[in-house]
């Protein structure tokens, strides 16, 4: 079944009725959707609501000047083209359109046929913008696949998941232990969508709540202290487009709450505001915790759960699909020194397919960027002295230290974290970066120090 080619959607905001009903009856068929306004609080309360394409907009309004509301528009609309029309044509008029924001300038009367030609030439400049944005698209499309190994092979699953994400516009909620892959999942699924709109990322457990829930929701001017100016959150930004919650298990009740009132109504209400703004926003969660833990320790919403528990990928430990650890180094390679030719050693790959990975993708990832680093103008990769060390001592010590007794991951985890803490003098910055993970997360695993 074919589909009906899509509809370009035009705002006339003009207090002239008589101008309104003959452009929307000139324009309305099978290639254009019209909607009129006649002031312009009724114009920025249509844009608040709906998606246009072209904005027709009267300088002179019964409430006030369309150059003081063009800006207005476009925060709304971010991507709108704004045709100015006016009565009273001069060159200040035209420079105040073009700086308001004004992609375009017409004097009254004008001709209908000259009107279509300027909407057309709007409409032409949004098609060159979106194939700007296809180009951008497949380029970081290239760079992601680059890092995506497993297609064909262990993560074939999981690839037909992410396509079949990519087609749905239904929440997506990615587990796996920290490093495996979730950030480029989301980013994957997102390029893959082909949205218009960006890629959006936030982690939950990198900044206090109250900071999530304004970098979220956004704020109105004066809603607490030094909230010095209106600010969108990243909801909004992220309009057409994707946001990753990382580390969903971390977000706290309260915002929890909030954010299931976001997925039922797709619609966000700014801290202090009183005008809820419609999404179009894919919503996608990652967690390195089992959430369904979190909710008998009642410290995760089952409703939030159920309502993004819609897509469930899960990515598995490097440690368990080590026969992609050769092509991921190459990949690592080309990504990190794609003007050099380089190649690891036998003897090293070995010691890389005998590493467990706790810190999995990201700590290759790393290892394989010091390597590179260490190599200096040589075409050879040699580990650096704290991988080798790792891997041909610290294994086998920590199994010894076991005697007997089986440690859960969580507790190798933080052995190894203590490990290379103490390697790297306890400089906490520099043991993160080799770990491959964040600095809060190396907090969480490290005992405290006296």
């Amino acid at each position: 079944m074919e589909t009906e080619p899509q509809k370009r959607s035009i705002l006339i905001i003009d207090d002239d009725r008589l101008l309104c009903s003959m452009v929307s009856e000139f324009l309305t068929g099978d290639a254009f959707r019209v909607k009129s306004a006649h002031s312009c609080s009724e114009g920025l309360d249509l844009c608040s609501r709906n998606h246009f394409d072209v904005v027709l907009l009267d300088q002179k309004l019964p409430d006030g000047e369309g150059s003081a509301l063009c800006p207005r528009i476009i925060a709304f609309l971010e991507n709108v083209k704004i045709i100015f029309i006016t009565a009273f044509p001069s060159f200040k008029n035209a420079l105040m359109a073009i700086e308001s924001g004004a992609f375009s300038y017409l004097t009254k009367p004008f001709e209908l046929k000259e009107l279509r030609i300027a909407i057309e030439k709007c409409l032409r400049m949004n098609e060159l913008e979106r194939v700007e944005e296809s180009i951008h698209y497949q380029s970081n499309r290239e760079r992601f696949a680059g890092a995506w190994i497993g297609a064909a092979g262990s993560l074939a699953p999981i690839s037909g998941l992410i396509a079949t994400a990519a087609r749905s516009t239904s929440p997506v909620l990615i587990t796996g232990e920290t490093g495996s892959g979730k950030s480029l999942v989301a980013r994957l699924i997102h390029h893959e969508s082909k949205r218009r709109g960006p890629f959006m990322a936030v982690n939950c457990s990198a900044l206090p709540e109250a900071l999530i829930e304004s970098e979220l929701f956004g704020h109105e001017r004066g809603a607490f202290s030094g909230a010095h100016a209106t600010k969108k959150g990243l909801m909004e930004i992220a309009e057409n487009g994707s946001l990753l919650l990382d580390e969903i298990g971390e977000m706290g009740f309260h915002l929890q709450a909030k954010l299931l009132g976001v997925l039922d109504e797709m619609q966000v209400r700014r801290i202090g505001g009183v005008i809820s703004h419609p999404l179009q926003v894919r919503f996608i969660a990652a967690t390195n915790t089992p959430l369904e833990q979190k909710i008998r320790d009642r410290e995760f919403r089952e409703d939030l759960y159920y309502r993004l528990n819609v897509i469930r990928i899960h990515l598995p430990p490097l440690r368990e699909r080590k026969e992609d650890i050769p092509l991921l180094v190459q990949s690592f390679i080309r990504e990190l020194a794609p003007q050099r030719l380089l190649a690891l050693q036998e003897s090293d790959l070995k010691k890389l397919l005998d590493h467990d990975w706790p810190g999995n993708i990201r700590e290759l990832r790393n290892v394989v960027e010091m390597a590179i680093i260490h190599s200096g103008s040589s075409h050879e990769l040699h580990l650096p002295t704290l991988m080798t060390d790792a891997v041909s001592r610290e294994s086998p010590s920590l199994e010894m230290a076991m005697d007997g007794e089986m440690l859960t991951l969580a507790e190798m985890e933080k052995r190894y974290a203590a490990f290379v803490a103490k390697k790297l003098n306890y400089n906490l910055t520099r043991t993160a970066k080799a770990l491959g993970i964040s600095l809060n997360t190396l907090k969480k695993k490290l005992p405290r120090r006296r």
